[in-house]
């Protein structure tokens, strides 16, 4: 996808730099370190809007239809999410989500700006390498000096463990490919390797099990994407190595993922008894059949933002044993909340949001440079892990989930759009 806008900013420049520099650490210091990624974004933000309001505007920005699609998703959700929230009588249990949203505009001015500046590729992938290992000595930290939280044991991060978590697999997952890269150094790839299991123990040490399920599709789609045009040990053998690494995570009596995993099939066992299980998956599940009923009340408008909140504690009221349902205010799942704010219409505007950046990125994949192809990968492997947390979670529920979905969806997607050959 040939980008053919005039005047991109040159590598090497200072504006190239400075923006290389705030990439590498936002992405280096963004999970663990409080406001950091804040800071970061706000600095990113001045310099996309910077550029846009000079030189970016003398600009021609001739976007290929894909481009346009995602960009015009982005729009689109939020103005779906106001005219359900207004069709409802702008209800005060909407009004945070209303203050947070403007947020996720913030994917315009990034991808538009990113995708005209050169030299910051290796900003990216040094920046991802450092996060993932800077993540994992501090999840190892956490977990070895006894440090508590709100979360008990659970590392967290700036915001909580499901976000620390989910986002350290996704750094692990974009990186795979960079242990097959020939072009890298020995050390270079060395340390990609490192930062790949020590994501994979920050993850364990958070408890986050939700983006998990992305780990089977993605090995699956890497073979005839960014692997290709790998040799077969490779292009196999990663998969297969990714695998391998989930389940000695996943099973290692030593790491707590084997607690939380022995935890889940006792829930299962539990709900499959009749019974309401004490779990995380459990809660999930009375969430979810709370927000069932939402739906089939308001099927086709939604009954607004809000009225789960207040759907829980009526359900808290009338059934004792399910009081402490009351302490949650979404149903832990993005699609669910969709559907509960604005009905079937909002919803297809959270799936042409998801869709977007992996659709974007979809003809790079195996007819591009390897540059190009990689660089792709990570936005397929970001955006699949953030659709597999909506499952799980109510992304945009959170400051977390709407900035590093702008950001990570931006910045993949200009990153891959522009990549030399």
């Amino acid at each position: 996808m040939p980008d053919i806008s005039p005047r991109p900013v040159a590598a090497g420049t200072l504006q190239s730099r400075i923006t290389g520099g705030v990439l590498f650490l936002m992405l280096a210091l963004g999970l663990y370190v409080p406001n950091a990624f804040d800071y970061g974004l706000a600095v990113l933000a001045l310099l996309a809007v910077g550029w846009l309001a000079g030189a970016g505007l003398k600009q021609q920005h001739r976007l290929a239809p894909l481009e346009r699609f995602f960009l015009l998703a982005v729009v689109v959700f939020m103005a779906a999410w106001y005219a359900a929230w207004a069709a409802h009588g702008f209800p005060d249990g909407g009004l945070s989500m209303a203050l947070r949203l403007p947020k996720l505009i913030l994917a315009v001015p990034f991808y538009l700006y990113l995708r005209r500046v050169r030299g910051i590729e290796s900003a990216w992938w040094n920046g991802l390498v450092a996060g993932a290992i800077g993540a994992g000595v501090y999840a190892l930290w956490f977990s070895l000096s006894g440090q508590t939280g709100q979360y008990g044991w659970r590392v967290t991060g700036p915001t909580n463990p499901i976000y620390f978590g989910g986002l350290v697999l996704a750094y692990a997952l974009m990186l795979i490919p960079r242990l097959a890269d020939s072009r890298q150094t020995s050390l270079a790839r060395a340390l990609a390797g490192i930062a790949i299991i020590m994501a994979f123990v920050a993850n364990a040490l958070s408890g986050s099990r939700g983006a998990w399920l992305a780990i089977p599709a993605l090995a699956a789609i890497y073979i005839f994407t960014a692997g290709a045009r790998q040799p077969l040990r490779w292009r196999l053998g990663l998969p297969a190595l990714i695998g391998a690494l989930s389940l000695v995570v996943l099973l290692n009596p030593l790491l707590p993922m084997s607690n939380r995993f022995d935890e889940t099939l006792a829930d299962l066992k539990v709900i499959s008894s009749g019974e309401d299980g004490s779990g995380g998956i459990g809660i999930r599940l009375q969430l979810w059949e709370v927000a069932g009923e939402l739906v089939k009340q308001r099927p086709w408008s939604g009954s607004g933002p809000g009225s789960f909140e207040l759907a829980l504690a009526d359900e808290a009221a009338e059934n004792p044993d399910r009081t402490y349902l009351a302490r949650f205010d979404h149903p832990h799942n993005q699609y669910l909340s969709a559907l509960i704010d604005g009905g079937p219409a909002l919803l297809a505007c959270l799936l042409a949001l998801l869709a977007a950046p992996v659709l974007l990125v979809s003809p790079l994949n195996r007819d591009y440079s390897r540059q190009c192809r990689y660089l792709a990968w990570c936005a397929l492997a970001a955006g699949v892990v953030i659709a597999v947390m909506a499952l799980s979670e109510s992304l945009f529920e959170r400051n977390a989930g709407l900035v590093w979905f702008a950001f990570l969806s931006a910045a993949t997607t200009a990153l891959a759009n522009r990549a030399p050959g």
